[in-house]
């Protein structure tokens, strides 16, 4: 990056900075850069846009210890350095830290990395050399996926407590979410989705059913079968869970596949109706993993059934109940997704 790139003066930027808001300077900041006149530049922008000082680090192995000692919102890091390259920094880091926005700095013959960095997490990238302006418009994008995942955080724990209360109101779901969930992940993997997509698609399965909150626990529980009218009254729930959802907006990207994953590949599911390539595939994943673990674990009306039954079932079900390629995956890949667990719950799909 050279100030020449520069769009604006330093000073005019400061000055509009400081008439925005919410204010970044709470925000912790690190850049690893091997250059000092670029790192230098770099936190100049920083305080120009009204960013609290970085802290930086001189090469990839310096910006992990770092990052493994504190806590930062938002890594910053050039993709050549000595020591430990920016590459392996990013993929080390979001193994460590999910939930860290990561910015790559990159020159044009590092492009096609910074790419495929972006297929496994990476927020953003940005070629050098860079205005001012193009930093800071990162920065500000970057800043909203904090103050999202800040918003999500403080939503996780309230939701954490709903499962808890669903799991007392209905034992037989008891582990069921977290089954669902890890599944599904898994098997989004054997699907293709990228990380950002594999972020969201175990966000919707792991709440996918907390709409059951708002159902009547003798519905849940009950042993014997349900009335046409207490089982319409049951299908309300993924448009429940939608509903308690959606005033978390970084979960937004959630909320068709929590609102779809009862639909029917062939139509005529629940709460739309829709069919094949209408159905977001994430709901398409969570149908798959939602039948097989509701089948291999008891339920209030009946005992689990033996897992190659509960297969058999799904390969039945390819093409009219599931996506046929969701399925086939599942059925191909069964054992290395699901894993032994002796919490088994259950549940009313």
């Amino acid at each position: 990056m050279e100030k020449s790139g520069c769009s604006r003066d330093l000073f005019e930027i400061r000055e509009s900075a400081m008439q925005t808001e919410p204010n970044p300077s709470s925000l912790r900041v690190l850049v690893a850069e091997d250059e000092p006149s670029a790192r230098d530049l770099i936190s100049a922008v920083f305080d120009a846009g009204g960013w609290r000082t970085p802290e930086t680090a001189e090469n990839g192995l310096e910006a992990l210890d770092r990052l493994g000692e504190n806590h930062y919102d938002i890594l910053v890091t050039d993709l050549n350095m000595p020591r430990l390259g920016g590459e392996e920094l990013v993929r080390k880091a979001l193994i460590q830290h999910p939930d860290l926005t990561v910015i790559v700095l990159t020159g044009n013959g590092s492009i096609p990395k910074a790419v495929d960095l972006l297929r496994d997490g990476v927020f953003d990238f940005l070629t050098k050399p860079f205005s001012v302006d193009e930093l800071l418009t990162s920065l500000d994008r970057a800043r909203e996926r904090v103050l999202h995942m800040s918003e999500y955080r403080g939503m996780r724990e309230v939701l954490g407590v709903l499962l808890k209360a669903l799991e007392s109101k209905d034992p037989y779901l008891q582990g069921h979410s977290e089954r669902v969930a890890r599944f599904a992940l898994e098997l989004g993997k054997k699907c293709g989705l990228d990380r950002s997509r594999l972020e969201f698609l175990g966000y919707a399965a792991l709440m996918h059913d907390i709409g059951k909150i708002g159902i009547r626990e003798e519905l849940l529980t009950r042993e014997t079968p349900l009335t046409d009218d207490e089982f319409d009254e049951v299908k309300t729930h993924p448009i429940l869970s939608r509903d308690i959802l959606s005033p978390v907006t970084y979960l937004w990207s959630c909320l068709p596949a929590v609102l779809h994953h009862h639909e029917r590949y062939e139509g005529g599911g629940y709460p739309s109706g829709i069919a094949g390539e209408a159905i977001p595939l994430e709901a398409r994943i969570i149908a798959v993993v939602d039948a097989y673990d509701a089948m291999t674990s008891n339920r209030s009306y009946r005992r689990a059934l033996d897992p190659q039954e509960a297969l058999r079932r799904i390969e039945i079900g390819a093409g009219t109940q599931f996506d046929p390629r969701v399925a086939k995956a599942f059925l191909e890949h069964q054992a290395e997704i699901v894993r032994t667990d002796e919490t088994r719950g259950g549940g009313r799909l």
